[in-house]
């Protein structure tokens, strides 16, 4: 997807940075509070894969409030009606009458404060990970916590951990994550949001919200009291509330395709048809040896936070090599890439760094037409896949002939297996085991 040209509506006397892109019948104005910023959102992988779901049926517009981003900086005290006015700025400039608002935390307050002063400029409101007192009132102990580690180096990092606990432990997406942080906001800045979360309540405002409205929580979420979400929708009359799988309230640490399919539903009135297409691909399984006899031998919690490990490290692993994490399976992946020597070399590094927890992996890899959806691949190549690895042994990854056929003059080298007969396939396949 091209990175749209930045623009700049004023208000008042500051700019306010803003995008707008994609080609459906619906507007859609997002903004992400105080973690956004219109240029550097672009380096993440999850915000554009949102960014192009939603444009398939909506214009979106994405917009930094004042004093976050590349907005201009604001000395005075921040307030809701201060940002609200800044979205109003900008929906003048684009010339859209009643976008549906989506914001998330301190975003969804001050668009909720709009569509309570201004029902005639909204045609819908979702609001993901709300409060009716703003996240660090909710929760006076985390803002103690927070404004300490603000003061830290390390803040961006630290930050992760409370807006997305789940990447913070993925090295990778940790380090993505920090790095946009650092262009979201300084630390002065970051201090003026967390004293606005801290003195703003809307509770006189909801009950006045006409709009239609849909509360999104993320059930496993820690950083801030599901209570507040609650409350936050209980206040708006005919407020519809659901929860999703995650602990983030960062926008786009949340599970994307389940976002964008809430958020395609309400704006279009249609739930979205699942979307699969059919490619070639590489798939990769793996299964950890003897894990049951491990499990036993370290127990319930040790295990866990040994198979968490391993899951983490595998992802790391897939990710570094090209390639798509599609689920964990138990005490395994299954994984997709564009090519075969991705695959077995980064099944060779699951292995490797699995042997440093003395654990025992086994893996099979196959080529083949693969049918992808939003979150699952299947067909014939994936079954394959799947019946190779039962065949494999600690520490071995065999493949399929059409494997080895697609990575002759690589510097892998395979030992021949002949052919093996394969459950729930009639024909035997000639595998290889790579050395």
């Amino acid at each position: 997807m091209q990175i749209p040209e930045t623009h700049y509506a004023r208000s008042g006397d500051l700019l306010i940075a803003y995008q707008a892109f994609g080609s459906g019948p619906h507007d859609v104005l997002l903004n992400s509070g105080p973690a956004s910023n219109v240029e550097t959102v672009w380096s993440l992988p999850e915000a554009v894969k949102l960014f192009e779901r939603l444009g398939r049926f909506a214009r979106v517009i994405l917009f930094d409030r004042r004093d976050t981003g590349i907005s201009d900086p604001f000395r005075d005290d921040l307030t809701l009606e201060a940002h609200t006015a800044d979205a109003l700025a900008v929906m003048d400039e684009v010339e859209t009458e009643r976008p549906v608002l989506v914001g998330s935390t301190e975003g969804a307050r001050s668009l909720v404060t709009l569509a309570a002063m201004h029902p005639e400029r909204a045609a819908g409101l979702i609001a993901l990970a709300p409060s009716v007192r703003g996240g660090a009132a909710e929760a006076p102990e985390v803002a103690e916590r927070l404004a300490e580690d603000i003061a830290r180096k390390d803040w961006p990092d630290r930050l992760v951990g409370w807006y997305a606990p789940e990447w913070s432990r993925e090295p990778l997406r940790r380090d993505r994550i920090s790095r946009y942080i650092r262009t979201i906001a300084t630390p002065r800045q970051a201090r003026r949001l967390l004293a606005l979360s801290l003195s703003s309540d809307i509770s006189d405002v909801l009950p006045h919200v006409q709009v239609r409205t849909l509360v999104v929580w993320p059930r496993d979420c820690s950083f801030l009291p599901e209570e507040g979400a609650r409350d936050f929708a209980d206040l708006i009359p005919g407020a519809e509330y659901r929860e999703v799988a995650g602990d983030a309230v960062f926008t786009y640490a949340f599970e994307i395709d389940t976002l964008a399919d809430l958020i395609e539903e309400f704006v279009t009135g249609t739930a979205p048809a699942a979307a699969t297409n059919r490619v070639l691909a590489t798939v990769l399984f793996t299964d950890l040896v003897g894990s049951t006899e491990r499990a036993t031998e370290l127990g319930d919690a040790s295990w866990s936070g040994l198979l968490e490990g391993h899951h983490v490290a595998a992802r790391e692993a897939v990710e570094s090599h090209g390639g798509r994490m599609v689920k964990t399976l138990g005490d395994g992946v299954r994984a997709t890439f564009s090519g075969p020597a991705q695959a077995v070399r980064c099944a060779k590094q699951i292995i490797a760094e699995a042997g440093s927890e003395d654990l025992e992996v086994r893996s099979g890899v196959h080529s083949g037409e693969v049918e992808v959806s939003s979150d699952d691949i299947s067909g014939l190549a994936v079954h394959l896949a799947a019946r190779i690895m039962d065949l494999a042994g600690a520490g071995e990854i065999l493949v399929s002939r059409t494997v080895r056929d697609l990575v002759v003059g690589s510097e892998l080298q395979f030992a021949d297996r002949g052919k093996q007969e394969l459950k729930g396939i009639e024909e035997p396949w000639h595998l290889y085991a790579v050395e």
